[in-house]
């Protein structure tokens, strides 16, 4: 995931892991006549980095930050996964093709925010469902089609009741294994469900919070995709647990006591850093492991009272770390654009490795090269594609039709690369993918997995908040939400939307 211009030694996870190097031989004693960010930066650029960040990965070669693999392609981020392709954030899922935010699940297909379900083609926002397709905040429902907040039913399509004969002949007549016909369904529900109010969040069992997505969350402010959380806030992804936290991305398995934390889990008092696990009392780092009374350190495992990779003994290490910070404080580092930072700044831009729209931030934020290189971002000029197709998405054969052969081609994406999803502009259909869809009896896609990512992620609301009222008539009730005031959704405080749906 390091692009090779930006300098930074890269080992695969074998070597990473093997004792054939050693993180301390890259320490260096701190000058204090240099910025101290400064020198943090030079030292990352020394010290070998991880290429993929997965653990516990069987024959699950192309996948990052996530771990429990088996025969996976393209998954990141969360864990326990199973004969997956091109999903992300999800636990505990097993064959499936382009989920996102998911759990519990099995055999589903590009879906959002799905729990414990089983057989859901395009699902979103629904629980303990099975046999359906084009579903949107469902529960306990199955042999759906087309439906909006329904809750136990069954043979139903576009809310309305069928007999378990009718739904089959009219499941047949649909042939939604047709891609013509799937389209046409698929316009069809996004149109029908605007009739219906959507609930101002997504959230279950929530005490004093905000935020969306949200379960088991107890006095939290504006976090997004949260499991069990206590006292968090400003958040994104935490999905198993966090309590007395602020500033999190991706962190879990039971953090605490944490600030500007990144991709870390099982951590406790870490501050301003980055993939940190199993670790307590660690500033400044990066790819820490299993140790504690870190600063400024990078790569170091079963460690305690380091700086910059040297080893100190404890009294040392708390007199040092104290003049270290004093520094940080007098010496304040500037970027290009004259931003301040000190001593309780996260990293500066200038010695983060990625660019800004090459990271998972461009997909909720999206920014222009001109607005990227303004604000002192990185940027990352787009590969140019030479793929040459040997098929056009137009003539995919039928799911029904399609073998091992179209393994073969090189499809030409139907965006072409006129969209702002960081098309391919051409993909492979791999044997997982084929396999799945062919279970599902669905229409092989006609998009690159890169514009079929990006399209779920327009459909699931941004982290962003907004103060509104309640669109329900007459009520007076006020409420923080996601969805943006120009979005043609009804939005429902949780009294009315109840009222409306249970």
């Amino acid at each position: 995931m390091y692009a090779p211009e930006n300098g930074y030694i890269v080992y695969c996870n074998d070597c990473f892991a093997s004792d054939k190097w050693n993180p301390m031989d890259y320490g260096q004693d701190y000058d204090f006549s240099k910025n101290f960010f400064e020198q943090l930066g030079e030292l990352f650029k020394k010290i070998p980095r991880r290429a993929l960040y997965q653990d516990f990965a069987v024959n699950s070669e192309y996948t990052n930050q996530a771990v429990y693999l088996k025969n996976c392609y393209l998954v990141f981020g969360g864990h326990h996964y199973e004969d997956c392709s091109y999903c992300a954030q999800n636990l505990f899922i097993k064959n499936c093709l382009d989920v996102d935010f998911s759990r519990k699940s099995e055999l589903c297909l590009d879906s959002v925010n799905l729990a414990s379900c089983f057989k859901v083609r395009f699902g979103y926002y629904s629980e303990n469902c099975m046999d359906s397709w084009l579903i949107y905040s469902c529960r306990n429902c199955s042999d759906c089609i087309g439906c909006t907040n329904l809750i136990g039913q069954t043979h139903c399509i576009f809310n309305k009741q069928y007999t378990k004969e009718e739904y089959k002949k009219k499941l047949k007549e649909l042939n939604l294994s047709d891609r013509g016909n799937l389209e046409k369904i698929k316009k069809e529900f996004w149109e029908y469900s605007l009739n219906f109010p959507r609930k101002y969040a997504n959230i279950k069992n929530i005490v004093n919070s905000s935020g969306d997505n949200l379960e088991q969350v107890r006095n939290c402010r504006r976090i997004f995709w949260g499991l069990d959380c206590d006292n968090v806030s400003y958040s994104f992804y935490i999905p198993s647990g966090a309590k007395d936290c602020f500033d999190l991305d991706h962190v879990g398995l039971g953090a605490s006591e944490n600030y500007e934390l990144h991709s870390s889990f099982a951590c406790n008092r870490v501050f301003f850093c980055s993939r940190v696990y199993d670790s307590h009392n660690v500033s400044y780092s990066d790819d820490v492991y299993n140790s504690e009374n870190i600063f400024a350190c990078a790569g170091l495992r079963k460690k305690s009272y380091c700086i910059f990779n040297k080893q100190y003994k404890k009294e040392e290490y708390e007199i040092l770390v104290e003049k270290i910070k004093k520094q940080m404080d007098d010496m304040l580092y500037k970027d290009k654009k004259s931003r301040v930072f000190k001593y309780g700044e996260f990293f500066p831009i200038e010695i983060i490795p990625f660019s800004y729209n090459n990271s998972a931030v461009s997909e909720y934020f999206p920014l222009t090269k001109e607005e990227i290189l303004e604000k002192g971002y990185k940027y990352k000029e787009p590969e140019t594609k030479n793929y040459k197709p040997t098929i056009l998405s137009n003539q995919l054969p039928t799911i029904k039709d399609a073998n091992e052969e179209i393994l073969k081609e090189i499809i030409q994406c139907e965006h072409l690369g006129h969209c702002n999803h960081k098309c391919t502009t051409a993909f492979l259909i791999i044997q997982n993918e084929l396999n799945i869809c062919k279970m599902l009896e669905v229409p092989l896609p006609k998009l690159c997995p890169n514009c079929r990512h990006m399209e779920r992620i327009e459909i699931s609301n941004p982290p962003r908040i907004y103060h509104r009222k309640c669109m329900n008539k007459g009520c007076k009730n006020e409420f923080e939400t996601s969805y943006a005031p120009e979005r043609p959704e009804i939005i429902y405080c949780d009294s009315c939307y109840k009222q409306e749906v249970y």
